[in-house]
């Protein structure tokens, strides 16, 4: 810094003293040649007023002592008179400039060459009383020679002027190297400094307010992606080149039973030494990545796992497939259900057949045979129309239009059909309440309705009730199913609506059904974005309530997400409540 203030001020300097001497150059001898005019002009004034009274002659100038050139020139322009020239030898001046403006205004000045001496002179003219012209002339050089007078003293100017600007350049970066030293950077502006670093003062505040800012603006991204990872409901790790834990959310800590805190740090597995997470690490060190699905306390939780290749890290994500899981193996023992239903009557079918085929039966038992085959193919059909039903309802194409119905007019047809197996069991049905309408599929809503009524019968006692209620709601319609039978006891009452889930094995044959029906009831009330809610009591009986929306339409439902939302209220029955009755369709 140092020297680049020297050379700054050298600089200056040196263009200082061109600029004084180009100056001095130009207005310096125009200033002296001024003097000299005047000089001459003032001697040749004296010279007039001590000429005699007859006028200039050669003997008077010839007596005057001076260093000026005089020069006694006739009107007409006839030299009569030169010092130092010989006058006899030069020729007329009529012609001369300074001649010509004597003789016109009294006086007049030039500045040219002497042709007669061989140098540039100046040259002044005072007209006399007789006409004539008297002159007097110096050399231009005396100018010049001030001038050059001048040029040592710019040389001294110019030394003294090197010296003060290294002493200056010592002196500033000495205190400007102070000044700076002495800046706070976290509060630049608050430094009593030279003016001229205000600036850069102003630009280093701004900077570190820039500063701050970016940094706050990096912590509060952090703090929502922290926020953001802690609210995942998939668990989140993220693991070093040693496999310790360097983040951690809630959901992982929860899947794994740790504490987040204490999780920090450690291996995974010393958090846990399950052969899978052993296994999932080999597998992901050989691969870069790897999955495994283990259960983990009643629940199933899928883990994948990837390597960070630059960070020598890794990245694992832990899912609850607990769903998943129960889905398919409710699908395998849905499969197996199925062969076992439609084996039964079909072994049934069989034997009859081949006894009648072979002639074992005896005569007059024929029609029973015919009538326990056709039977038997009743349910074997009945069971596979709930098989495809059930299927396109898990599909969310059951095939119906919505439209506005009347929930009242469905109760009322269902309760119609279901007389006769009602009278069977001397069963008295009711329908009560408001003709209500709502919107959605006639034939799902018929279906819903009687499976729920058929339930209530066939799990009923002798001489019950059934009672059918349409009744409002707020923000939809309530469809009561409310029987007083044998009811279901409370560890069972969320398992009912899975398919083929008896309450009474024993029951199975005397009851018929396919198992099917609250299954249906469930997926039916799922795609009209119904509640379901059981409230039973053993020996008193069950009341069902299906919730339905009147203000909004009815829509598709994904099967595993309707698992999610549906929800099945169970509440149980006050003893000094009617007797009420929960039905396991069978």
């Amino acid at each position: 810094m140092k020297k680049r203030i020297f050379i700054g001020l050298i600089m200056i300097s040196l263009l200082t003293g061109l600029l004084f001497t180009l100056v001095v150059g130009a207005v310096l001898p125009i200033s002296a040649q001024r003097r000299v005019i005047d000089s001459l002009q003032q001697e040749a004034a004296l010279v007039r007023t001590r000429m005699p009274a007859e006028g200039a002659s050669a003997d008077f100038l010839n007596r005057l002592i001076t260093d000026s050139r005089i020069t006694w020139i006739a009107a007409d322009g006839h030299v009569h008179y030169d010092h130092p020239a010989d006058a006899q030898t030069m020729e007329n001046h009529a012609n001369r400039p300074e001649v010509i403006q004597a003789l016109a205004s009294g006086r007049g000045s030039a500045v040219r060459h002497s042709q007669t001496l061989g140098q540039d002179m100046m040259y002044y003219a005072l007209r006399l009383g007789d006409g004539s012209v008297l002159r007097l002339a110096a050399p231009v050089q005396v100018t010049r020679l001030l001038f050059s007078d001048l040029l040592p003293w710019l040389g001294i100017c110019l030394a003294l002027c090197l010296v003060a600007a290294l002493l200056i350049a010592r002196l500033l970066t000495t205190d400007l190297t102070r000044a700076i030293a002495g800046i706070n950077l976290d509060a630049p502006e608050e430094v009593d400094t030279f003016e001229e670093l205000s600036p850069l003062l102003t630009r280093i505040s701004q900077q570190n307010q820039r500063g701050h800012e970016q940094l706050n603006a990096l912590a509060q991204k952090q703090q929502e992606m922290d926020t953001l990872i802690d609210g995942m409901s998939e668990g989140f790790m993220v693991l070093d080149a040693r496999r310790r834990v360097i983040t951690i959310n809630r959901s992982a800590a929860a899947m794994l039973a740790v504490d987040p805190g204490e999780a920090l740090g450690k291996t995974l597995p010393e958090i846990s030494r399950r052969p899978e997470i052993l296994q999932l690490l080999q597998e992901m060190d050989r691969a870069g990545e790897a999955a495994v699905t283990m259960p983990w306390d009643l629940k199933s939780y899928a883990i994948n796992a990837s390597a960070i290749q630059d960070a020598q890290g890794a990245v694992l994500l832990l899912r609850d497939v607990t769903e998943r899981v129960e889905g398919e193996n409710m699908r395998k023992r849905f499969t197996a259900n199925v062969s076992h239903e439609l084996r039964t009557p079909l072994t049934t079918i069989c034997g009859y057949s081949e006894m009648l085929q072979s002639g074992m039966v005896k005569p007059g038992d024929e029609q029973e045979f015919f009538a326990r085959i056709a039977s038997e193919s009743k349910r074997m059909l009945a069971l596979v129309e709930d098989i495809l039903r059930l299927s396109r309802l898990d599909e969310g194409h059951p095939g119906g239009q919505y439209k506005r119905v009347s929930l009242w007019e469905i109760a009322q047809d269902a309760l119609a059909s279901l007389t006769p197996a009602a009278d069977k069991k001397e069963v008295s049905l009711h329908l009560r309440g408001d003709k209500l309408s709502i919107i959605g599929d006639p034939t799902l809503l018929s279906e819903l309705v009687s499976n729920l009524v058929d339930n209530a019968i066939k799990y009923n006692r002798i001489g019950g009730r059934v009672d059918v209620s349409i009744l409002p709601a707020k923000d939809g319609v309530n469809l009561v199913v409310q029987d007083n039978g044998i009811g279901i006891e409370r560890s069972q009452q969320d398992k009912i609506f899975e398919r083929f889930y008896r309450t009474d094995k024993s029951r199975n044959k005397d009851t018929g059904g396919t198992g099917l029906g609250l299954s249906i009831v469930k997926h039916s009330a799922e795609y009209h974005r119904a509640t379901l809610r059981v409230d039973s009591e053993v020996g008193l009986g069950t009341t069902i309530t299906v919730t339905f929306p009147t203000t909004q339409p009815p829509a598709p439902v994904d099967d595993k997400r309707a698992k999610k939302k549906s929800r099945i209220d169970k509440k149980p029955a006050d003893t000094d409540k009617k007797g009420k009755k929960d039905r396991a369709d069978q």
